[in-house]
């Protein structure tokens, strides 16, 4: 049983290294958008109908884009946990969210 136990957390080691060396590595184009939303994202991401403002669903909150600039326009709070699926409304003036 100790065995087992040491194996798991080293194997749970190793695929965390290897993870972040693989991201280091390789990164992102020149230019590229490197992240949106902060801390994991949790859920889908949907655009408003006029295409203006992007959600992005994660275990923080429902993060809001301005599609043009993709700077951040709010974090929306307030969920028991992550936030699984956003969808705006047809008229883009309310967003649903579980």
């Amino acid at each position: 049983m100790k065995i087992t136990a040491t194996l798991l957390i080293l194997l749970n080691l190793f695929a965390l290294n290897t993870f972040a060396q693989d991201y280091m590595q390789w990164g992102l184009p020149e230019g590229a958008t490197a992240r949106l939303g902060k801390g994991l994202i949790s859920g889908n991401i949907a655009y408003s109908p006029d295409g203006t403002r992007l959600a992005v669903g994660s275990h923080i909150g429902i993060w809001l884009y301005d599609t043009t600039t993709y700077q951040e326009v709010a974090l929306l709070t307030g969920h028991m946990g992550g936030v699984y699926s956003v969808a705006f409304s047809p008229d883009g003036k309310t967003i649903a969210s579980g």
